[in-house]
């Protein structure tokens, strides 16, 4: 299913609940924050709101303050410091308290009171203990919609009180401006020498650095609009960074393992990267199948130490990382 169809699909199932009165008190969207589950969210709240005849309009006044982030009765919190974490709160203006006090009280305008909890896989445990109060017992008219790319990372009590999405990329890896630099260094191959593998790390090492700029600049862009602090600004930063880093080695795994299928002289339609059979091909020719298997365990080790340390050194990990040959 595309990217666009995996929206398609779960705008048509919140508007089917919303036409026949069935909405769950409760969403969990899982995908990616920032590109298709935000997009879901852009495209249903305003028909929560709209005072057209036709549903959403786009033109009445409520329609608009939702497209500009603007409506009272639209609550969204996201981590707002550089640990990414969503914490309890020490008052009813901070964290989880500040969504269960919004929540708890009547619309403004109405009809809907509305909590969009972005990167809700971040929440500490006492954050979500606080919220699995509200999730038991909702209040009338409210809806909470929690937005996740890693939603295995919630308490299984607050998956089970919440209905599912699921919605795929935000754009696709093909779209993406990384893309075209990456295909050349991933035909270039895996290098012998250590010097030529460390020029080849920090190779992957730039692509990824112009990846972060892009995404400096866009997130720079949409928080003047939004008018947010520079520490919710960082958060912004670093999660969509990972993310967009994330799906980059999520490239180099499906290479590798294309790889391992052709060492294995696997006859199958499932290759990722089918237009660069021949790069590939030359790559597995002679390779042994422990090797190739090797080069996959490697890089799913890599994907794992940078998420689990993302503060440490991305060039060391890089260069310790990547699949060489001996």
């Amino acid at each position: 299913m595309s990217n666009a169809d995996s929206v398609a699909t779960a705008l048509a199932q919140l508007r089917q609940g919303l036409d026949g009165g069935r909405l769950a008190h409760a969403y969990l969207i899982a995908g990616p924050v920032r590109g298709a589950a935000s997009q879901l969210l852009a495209q249903f709240l305003p028909a929560l709101f709209c005072r057209g005849v036709v549903k959403p309009c786009g033109d009445c006044a409520e329609c608009r303050r939702v497209a500009a982030h603007t409506h009272p009765d639209i609550l969204r919190l996201e981590p707002e410091s550089k640990s990414r974490v969503i914490v309890i709160g020490e008052d009813e203006g901070e964290g989880i308290r500040k969504v269960l006090r919004f929540i708890s009280l009547t619309p403004f305008i109405g009809p809907w009171k509305v909590c969009v909890i972005l990167d809700a896989d971040r929440m500490n445990a006492a954050a979500a203990n606080a919220l699995l109060k509200t999730l038991e017992e909702p209040p009338p008219a409210s809806l909470i919609f929690l937005l996740a790319e890693s939603p295995q990372s919630l308490p299984a009590t607050i998956l089970s009180r919440c209905q599912r999405l699921a919605v795929s990329g935000g754009l696709a890896a093909a779209d993406e401006p990384w893309r075209a630099p990456l295909l050349e260094w991933l035909q270039a191959g895996p290098a012998a020498d250590p010097l030529l593998a460390g020029v080849r790390a920090g190779r992957l090492g730039q692509i990824l650095d112009a990846a972060r700029e892009r995404v400096v600049e866009a997130e720079s862009e949409s928080a003047k609009e939004e008018g947010v602090e520079k520490d919710v600004l960082a958060a912004r930063v670093g999660a969509r960074y990972r993310a967009v880093r994330a799906t980059l080695l999520k490239e180099l795994l499906f290479w590798h393992r294309d790889v391992l299928l052709r060492v294995l002289h696997v006859d199958t339609a499932g290759f990722h990267f089918a237009a660069e059979a021949g790069a590939q091909q030359r790559q597995a020719a002679g390779l042994a199948p422990a090797a190739a298997l090797a080069d996959v365990r490697r890089l799913e080790k890599l994907v794992q130490r940078l998420e689990q340390f993302p503060e440490a050194s991305e060039a060391a990990l890089l260069t310790a990382g990547l699949p060489q040959r001996a």
